[in-house]
């Protein structure tokens, strides 16, 4: 039974949020007139930022200190049925133009219910539902003493051939490839991606050499990393194919564990995995991934 058609999961949900997608990619487009738009790229394993383009979309210069006030973000969220954060924060950062205006992450996210629709590209916040007659799957976050998450980052385990592994839920890892990979996997420059540690990478290219790997296929950064197509990634019962893991250095994961996570990942799985689920609910209330039973 698929969420759509589940009494329970349709009951008080609110309105489709103002979003496209592109590539497994979300973005939720905020309109601050009648001619411009701000679009902020949606990634449950980012923070809320705005790039240079959306303070001079906002009227804002660059600063260190927290912009969310000065924004009227706030506001212009309300206008348009999106909610706030509730960490109330909005930094600026530093980069190279993209197509975006912004990052929501992880307080975006936080301490809410969010029915994700690949399928039908649909996002909604919904009240946190009740388990009735889906696959539930746990969610890890770090915790403070209080035993409150303290950093909304959601850890999740996949398996690959017999091995768990544990990795960050990260709706907005992405990849830009390079002109050669892009032709071997049919995709475009700018896709949604999951990492994998260098160890484990190199363990899978050891073990499977049947396994495609791409060298130099990510572009991101100038690092030109590695790419493995993993056949089979499974998340609870589903089975997921043939998805794209970028290499990257232990060291990173290795020190988001220790300030950001429950205990040690190796990497991220994507939403090229988790768009290939169709439809899912990510409840951070309850601290589960709900999955529709077939």
């Amino acid at each position: 039974m698929g969420f759509l058609n589940d009494p329970v999961l349709d009951s008080d949900t609110s309105p489709s949020l103002p979003c496209s997608f592109d590539s497994g990619l979300i973005s939720l487009l905020l309109p601050i007139s009648e001619t411009d738009t701000l679009r902020f790229y949606l990634d449950t394993g980012g923070k809320n930022f705005l790039y240079r383009s959306g303070l001079k979309k906002l009227d804002l210069r660059p600063s260190k200190k927290n912009l969310w006030a000065k924004s009227t973000l706030a506001n212009r969220f309300n206008n348009h049925g999106v909610p706030s954060p509730e960490i109330e924060n909005m930094y600026f950062m530093r980069g190279k133009p993209s197509n975006f205006d912004g990052m929501l992450g992880r307080e975006w996210f936080a301490n809410k219910a969010w029915r994700f629709d690949y399928e039908h590209k649909m996002l909604e916040l919904i009240s946190p539902p009740e388990f009735h007659q889906q696959e539930t799957i746990k969610l890890h976050f770090k915790k403070e003493e209080s035993g409150e998450n303290s950093t909304h980052l959601p850890r999740i385990n996949i398996v690959v051939e017999t091995d768990m592994l544990a990795v960050l839920f990260d709706t907005g890892a992405q990849t830009q490839l390079a002109p050669e990979a892009q032709k071997m996997i049919d995709k475009k420059n700018l896709v949604a991606t999951s990492f994998i540690n260098a160890s484990t990478f190199e363990n899978w290219q050891k073990n499977h050499p049947d396994w495609l790997v791409i060298n130099e296929a990510d572009l991101s950064f100038g690092l030109k990393a590695d790419l493995i197509v993993v056949p089979r990634v499974a998340i609870g019962s589903k089975v997921l194919q043939n998805v794209e893991f970028v290499k990257r250095e232990d060291s990173n994961f290795q020190v988001m564990s220790v300030y950001f996570m429950d205990e040690e990942i190796v990497g991220a799985i994507g939403a090229n995995a988790l768009s290939q689920l169709n439809n899912f609910v990510l409840d951070y209330k309850n601290e589960v991934l709900m999955l529709p039973k077939e």
